[in-house]
């Protein structure tokens, strides 16, 4: 009696074990636990940007010239800045700057169409913004997805430049594979030659619609020239919570600004609208004309255009 008892009993230890066993083995996969899952998704939130130092100048000659015709402005330009960049290729960015010579043309009278056209799309980068005033375009929009080169790859969520490791020098900047040098962001070393005092607006270049480009100042009241110059507010924020992705097919995590994803347009929450805009007077427009500001925080350079963007700034066929 006592010896068929004692087998009872050891056989329910080892069921039990088995148990706990496969138990663990599940969580070990992160397939049901939740601690596990949000150890995960963690990953999610390590976009610690880092940019590399801008020491290096160019032995390359920076070109640019403006003309206008009749209905277009042309930028004649090799696309080399004349300010200090970062050394390339880095770690993070395999390329070198190599000059891009090339004839932009955008309207000379913009018009605006009544609806927006996003830079990126859903197969990734369409356009770049537009042309600063040394030549080198504004190109915010990663092409780097969620899943990117997988089956999984989700253009739903892009990894936003200036909040990833990408191998951007303190201007934002970094190369493509043709040697092209870019922003993804506010180009300090360009916008410090332009000897900004934050008592003016400051043209810093044209936008691929044809509509000017200023940096972060403009008139407290917008139609009025004799107002306080201040520093204009983008509309965006970063939202609150959570991803709603599963790790698999989209990112999960909470909202950091890893992914341009990760913020939402809120109509008048700052001064500019969702293109990072508005219309205004100027010191190049005193009769008034629609605007866009490079602003210091999201979305810095802005995603949509307001007016049609020249096929000169078209990234895809």
């Amino acid at each position: 009696m006592k010896y068929s008892i004692l087998l009872s009993s050891m056989a329910f230890i080892i069921i039990c074990l088995s148990c706990k066993k496969d138990v663990a083995d599940e969580n070990k996969n992160g397939e049901t636990n939740d601690e596990n899952s949000t150890i995960e998704c963690s990953s999610e939130n390590d976009n610690i940007a880092k940019t590399v130092d801008c020491s290096v100048q160019l032995d390359l000659e920076s070109v640019f010239s403006e003309i206008l015709s009749d209905d277009a402005r042309i930028f004649t330009t090799n696309n080399i800045p004349s300010h200090l960049v970062g050394r390339y290729p880095n770690n993070a960015n395999p390329n070198s700057i190599l000059a891009q010579d090339k004839t932009i043309e955008i309207d000379l009278i913009p018009q605006k169409t009544g609806s927006l056209t996003p830079l990126q799309n859903s197969h990734g980068p369409a356009y770049a913004f537009g042309i600063c005033l040394n030549g080198v375009e504004m190109d915010p929009v990663a092409a780097e997805p969620w899943g990117k080169n997988t089956s999984n790859e989700n253009y739903d969520w892009n990894l936003e430049a200036t909040a990833n490791s990408l191998g951007l020098d303190c201007s934002n900047a970094h190369v493509q594979p043709t040697g092209a040098y870019h922003y993804h962001g506010t180009p300090l070393k360009y916008i410090e030659r332009l000897n900004y005092s934050g008592n003016a607006m400051i043209l810093m270049g044209w936008a691929a619609d044809g509509f000017p480009v200023y940096y972060s100042f403009g008139y407290s009241t917008a139609n009025d020239s004799s107002s306080v110059v201040k520093a204009l507010k983008s509309s965006y924020r970063l939202k609150s919570g959570n991803r709603p992705g599963d790790g698999v097919l989209a990112p999960c995590g909470e909202y950091n600004g890893k992914y341009v994803q990760d913020y939402e347009y809120i109509e008048g929450l700052g001064d500019l609208d969702e293109a990072n805009g508005r219309t205004g007077v100027t010191p190049e427009f005193p009769g008034g004309t629609y605007y866009y500001v490079v602003t210091d925080e999201f979305p810095g350079i802005p995603r949509y255009f307001v007016g049609t963007p020249s096929n000169d700034f078209k990234l895809v066929p």
